[in-house]
């Protein structure tokens, strides 16, 4: 499939990054029964949603090497929980403000996390590893985007960024402006079930092979994707965009990398089904020239700047709003 792919010691600085910055599953769980980490004026914050981001957030640090003493724990706990705090002191300000997400914006966004599946099999195979369903996914969404819109509308025409900081920012940050060895790959999936007779599964087989000899034939794989494939990509006429290597299951990888532009694989058995890949663009090694960046620095820097700016504002409600902390650990012993 592909892959998804602060402690004290790091200042408070690094602290806001990581609880401003989210993946698309981080903050979405399903709520376990009744169990609450906070309220925020009568909404909640389930204890799952906290645990979930505590967890992130000590997996970051222990990737960069710093195991935590207790203080640090409960000092990252901490912060866990007022960021959650303000997260949704924003949301229901966005509310205030009138922002509505369209269900349009919200498929959209599914979508995308859908297309980090080769096979809808393995992206109902995640929601159900995280307990999830899509209603709750959908909610998440909807949320992250009503942020998002208010905090743009808010703060992001408040705030600047001088050529000279996205020169610094470039200059320091080349690392992230290295581009890998890309291909732009097409696949097409004729779906399977590891419980289906042989029969039935070489009755797919056959289809597959058929598939290959019509695009040897010159057949257009986005028509005949659009019209065979099985997998989430259908709608793109089996459009993967560019993908690196680290980013598919290695068995792909290993046949696709070595494939030229316009090269097709052979028919690919795996226990979702029978694949086909096309590259349709390689990308050598680079790295992405200023200019070309500039622009895409600023915006980022902007942003950066902007949820700085919503962090503080919503620090400054946050001592108005009736807050109810029911993390045991973090509730001030009576007396």
């Amino acid at each position: 499939m592909l892959l998804r792919k602060v402690s004290c010691l790091y200042g408070m600085a690094l602290l806001m990054g990581l609880f401003m910055v989210e993946p698309a599953w981080s903050q979405v769980e399903k709520p376990r029964g009744e169990e609450k980490a906070a309220t925020v004026n009568g909404a909640t914050i389930t204890r799952e949603e906290f645990d979930r981001e505590v967890l992130r957030i000590q997996g970051v640090l222990l990737g960069r090497g710093k195991p935590l003493t207790c203080a640090q724990i409960t000092s990252v706990n901490r912060e866990v929980i007022e960021s959650l705090i303000r997260r949704e002191i924003l949301y229901q300000e966005s509310h205030k403000a009138g922002i509505k997400v369209d269900k349009k914006e919200i498929d959209r966004e599914i979508e995308v996390l859908k297309r980090q599946y080769l096979t809808d099999v393995e992206y109902k195979h995640e929601l159900s590893r995280r307990n999830l369903s899509e209603e709750i996914l959908r909610a998440h969404v909807e949320r992250t985007l009503s942020v998002q819109r208010y905090v743009e509308q808010q703060f992001l025409e408040k705030v600047d960024v001088a050529d000279g900081e996205i020169t610094s920012y470039y200059e320091n940050h080349l690392y992230l402006f290295k581009q890998p060895l890309q291909v732009r790959v097409s696949h097409l999936l004729i779906q399977t079930d590891p419980n289906w007779e042989a029969s039935r599964k070489q009755e797919a087989r056959r289809k597959a092979e058929q598939i290959l000899r019509d695009l040897k034939n010159n057949k257009e794989f986005e028509k005949l994707a659009r019209e065979y494939s099985d997998g989430p990509t259908r709608t793109s006429g089996g459009d993967l965009g560019y993908i690196r290597m680290g980013q598919l299951e290695k068995p792909f990888e290993s046949i696709i990398f070595n494939l030229k532009p316009g090269e097709l694989s052979e028919v690919v058995e795996t226990n979702h089904g029978f694949h086909i890949f096309k590259v349709m663009d390689r990308k050598s090694e680079t790295i992405l020239a200023y200019e070309d960046v500039k622009e895409q620095i600023r915006q980022s820097l902007r942003r950066g700047k902007a949820k700085q700016e919503a962090d503080l504002f919503a620090k400054t409600l946050r001592e108005k709003a009736n807050v109810v902390i029911l993390v045991p650990e973090l509730t001030p012993n009576p007396g």
